[in-house]
Formats: C-alpha cells, structure tokens, sequence
C-alpha cells in the first residue's frame, strides 16, 4: 500500500516499503550513486531513468540541477502509480512511460516482488537473487540467521504482462535531440535496453550510469559495447555488494 513517508534529510515521499525506500534514498540521494566518475548534470538537462522504480532518482535529478526534463520508465502497475505520485507531489517535468524498455517492441512477462521491488523485473532468477540479498545483508552487519528470515518474506512474488517499448522509438516519437544521461537500473535487461537503440542514436548520448549482473559475460559485453561508441568507461562494485555479480558501469564522453 502506497503511504507518505518522511526520510532523513526531511524529503517525504510516497513509498510502497519503508525500509527499501530509505535503502534506495541513501543510495541516490547520500551516496550520490549515479554521479560518479566524471558524471555530472547541468541546468535543463534531459536524463532517461530507466527502471525509475517508485521515482527517488527522478526526484534526485529534479533537485540536482534545474530546469531538468526526466522520461521515467516503469513497468510494474503499483510502482509506477507511486512513482506518478512522487512526480506530482514535487512537480518534476517528467514524461512518464508504464513500460520496459527492450531489443524490440512487444510485451514479457513481469515478475513483481511486492516486498522486494527494486529485484523484480522480466528476468529474475530467484535463487541467485536471494544469495546476492543475502549477502548485501550480511555484509551489512546482518546476522545470517535474520537474514534467512527476511528472505523469506522478500521473494514472495505476482507475476503479469508488461509492454515494452525501444529506447530509440520514445526518441523518435518525442523529437528528443539529446540525452544528457542515460541511467539504467533494470535487473538484467541492461544488455536489452542497450540493444534498443539505434546506430544513429548514440551519437546523441552524453553519459551513462547502468548497473549490470554481471552473468553469461553481461559486465564485458556493456563495457565493449559502451567502448565501441566512443564512451570512457569507468567499472566500480558496492564493497556492501562484494561477492556477488552487481556491478556499476560508468561511462563519459571523452
């Protein structure tokens, strides 16, 4: 259920789980995750956030600078309504898609983690998502034992059908000329979303933050792909994440 809640640093936000909200806020707003490594935002920018989730990079972007225009993609129908909510209450000049983004147009099966939505997504392998929560919690101080416990409750799951959409064809159909960002935090469809865009696209891409799974050579295959269209690259793990294949890429413009 949807409810407000008052964070920290005095943001209050409409959340769908207290605890993975202040999660995700410290990430984003104290740890400044997605402005690492020469990345950085100015004054009317436009940033594509994809895997927005319940919208806290949106709102991150908003208040970096001004004047920033955000398209924000959630496929999830609950997400995507607290993410609306986010996005009005603090008035972000976002264009807001209830999509995945993907290789090619269509619809994929969607698996939803109520307790857990930062891990749902359209390729979810829950053995290996449990180790890895596992092993941010102990590596957080979590004894093993409580961590079973809330495994337990965090994979319980509802799966249905989401559209997806190419990055290239919201492009098109906007009349977008640049991306000044393009983060992507989308549980391994971070090679799909990639793949979405066109040869006469990434010319218009300035900078890139994705968090890749690091699975079948996912984390060599985007640092390449990235390389090949001109990108300086820059890879870096959570120390909290150490242990598992979650890695963050990014990537500048020389």
């Amino acid at each position: 259920m949807m409810r407000k809640l008052a964070l920290p640093d005095g943001l209050t936000v409409f959340s769908l789980n207290a605890d993975e909200t202040r999660f995700v806020h410290r990430e984003v707003f104290g740890e400044r995750c997605y402005l690492q490594h020469g990345i950085e935002l100015h004054d009317g920018d436009c940033v594509f956030d994809v895997g927005a989730n319940i919208g806290l990079s949106s709102l991150f972007f908003h208040r970096e600078c001004a004047g920033v225009r955000v398209y924000a993609f959630e496929p999830s129908p609950a997400t995507f309504e607290c993410l609306k909510a986010n996005v009005e209450l603090y008035g972000v000049k976002a264009h807001l898609f209830e999509c995945g983004l993907s290789s090619q147009p269509g619809t994929a099966e969607f698996t939803y983690y109520p307790a857990n939505t930062v891990r749902s997504g359209f390729h979810v392998d829950l053995e290996t998502d449990r180790k890895t929560t596992k092993t941010y919690m102990v590596n957080n101080g979590i004894a093993e034992r409580n961590a079973d416990l809330f495994l337990g409750l965090l994979f319980k799951k509802t799966t249905f059908l989401c559209p997806l959409r190419t990055l290239s064809e919201i492009v098109d159909e906007d009349g977008v000329t640049l991306i000044d960002l393009l983060k992507i935090d989308a549980e391994r469809s971070e090679r799909e979303v990639l793949a979405g865009i066109r040869a006469e696209h990434w010319g218009m891409i300035r900078q890139v933050a994705v968090e890749v799974q690091d699975e079948a050579g996912a984390l060599g295959e985007v640092q390449n792909l990235l390389e090949s269209h001109g990108f300086k690259v820059a890879t870096e793990q959570d120390p909290l994440l150490k242990g598992t294949a979650v890695f963050s890429v990014f990537a500048t413009r020389p």
